[in-house]
């Protein structure tokens, strides 16, 4: 076994969460380590597209990740409504004093970018890594991993669990809260007649929502449909399948004209329990995997690692390991966690729901939205930003 190495943190799981972590902390001169299971490329052909807000794009650029917007396809406005029910409404930047609302990105552009800032910046990151154990001492933790099959161990004053989760058991945890939603999103790449420009559709139908990100000439979509017909729905034909999918969504957006890159996975959303004392924290989809149904699930994770570094970066590196470190950031992120869990859980219901009447009062609140501007700000600079109090 190789001997112990020390370091200021450790982060598990070099996803974007855990890479923005990584870069945060070593912003503030600590000492990193990143741990990855993964080898380095293998999440590289990752199809999946990102929703970012202004605020994640922010943290982004702090970070010297993204420089300019050249690969990035702006979000400007955002239509939400309800399909065959009067009502809708459209959110824009200049509604909320922002240049943007946000940006679509692909996962394979971001998250190299992520580890190559991470290399330029000499952060130790060891992939195929395995984190079996942590056992925590008063003034550090150790960690026993294997690494290309050797063995070795490291000490930190703060371990950060970044992994969406697959480490919990290894700090005695596990998710404590798990909801089948009993949909699947299904996702891909479609074009169309009309050209998408910079607004994004969030449009809620019978079986499910459906989201639509401008990506230049063509939109990334998600569509929640019950898990019972997602598996036929995918096997269709290109023409079955874009006939379904335009008769979910409607003539909004003109008519779609070919599809790629469809897959399906399930929805659930799982609540992770936090560790007790100090030296761990979790963080991201670790603790918390929501229903994408706001796209709130990575801005969220996003907005965890930097209040975590913020926090950090006002006390002594030998309180690190300390509980009230780990207190602090767990009441300092509790009500945005709380919030925006509810928000996203809520909405989900809402429009889903199917008693008597219940179109009516959505058509109403959308109405309503776009008559009150000054709520509509208050409700969507929450979202971007968290809530500050």
């Amino acid at each position: 076994m190789v001997s112990e190495i020390h370091y200021d943190v450790v982060v598990i799981g070099a996803g974007p969460v855990g890479c923005v972590t990584a870069l945060a902390m070593n912003k503030l001169g600590l000492s990193v380590a990143v741990l990855e299971l993964q080898p380095q490329k293998s999440e590289m052909s990752d199809g999946r597209t990102l929703a970012l807000s202004w605020n994640s794009y922010l943290i982004l650029n702090r970070l010297k990740v993204w420089s300019s917007d050249e690969e990035q396809f702006p979000i400007r406005r955002i239509q939400i409504s309800d399909r065959g029910h009067f009502g809708k409404s459209v959110v824009s930047a200049s509604d909320v004093q922002l240049p943007k609302l946000g940006f679509v990105v692909r996962y394979r552009d971001l998250l190299p970018r992520l580890r190559k800032q991470l290399n330029q910046q000499k952060v130790k990151t060891l992939f195929q890594a395995s984190a079996n154990s942590i056992e925590k001492y008063k003034d550090h933790s150790k960690i026993t991993l294997e690494n290309n099959g050797i063995s070795s161990e490291i000490t930190t004053r703060l371990v950060v669990m970044a992994d969406g989760g697959q480490s919990l058991n290894i700090a005695g945890l596990k998710f404590k809260k798990t909801v089948n939603h009993g949909h699947d999103a299904i996702v891909g790449i479609i074009t169309g007649e009309s050209n998408p420009s910079d607004m994004a559709y969030e449009r809620f139908t019978q079986t499910g929502p459906i989201a639509l990100l401008p990506r230049g000439g063509e939109y990334a979509f998600v569509w929640s449909v019950p898990s019972s017909e997602s598996g036929d729905l995918l096997n269709q034909p290109e023409e079955q399948f874009l006939e379904a999918f335009q008769n979910a969504f409607g003539d909004r957006c003109g008519r779609f004209t070919s599809i790629r890159e469809k897959r399906a996975y399930s929805l659930t959303t799982r609540i992770a329990e936090q560790p007790s004392g100090g030296g761990i924290v979790v963080i991201g989809n670790a603790s918390q995997a929501l229903h994408p149904i706001a796209a709130q699930g990575l801005n969220l994770g996003l907005r965890d690692a930097w209040d975590l570094a913020e926090l950090c970066g006002g006390i002594e590196t030998e309180d690190l390991v300390s509980g009230n470190t780990v207190s602090r950031f767990r009441k300092k992120r509790r009500w945005d966690r709380l919030q925006t869990a509810l928000f996203s859980a809520g909405l989900n219901r809402f429009f889903s729901a199917k008693i008597p009447g219940i179109s009516g009062v959505r058509g109403l609140g959308l109405l309503g939205l776009d008559l009150a501007p000054l709520a509509k700000k208050i409700i969507m600079r929450q979202l971007i930003f968290g809530p500050k109090l």
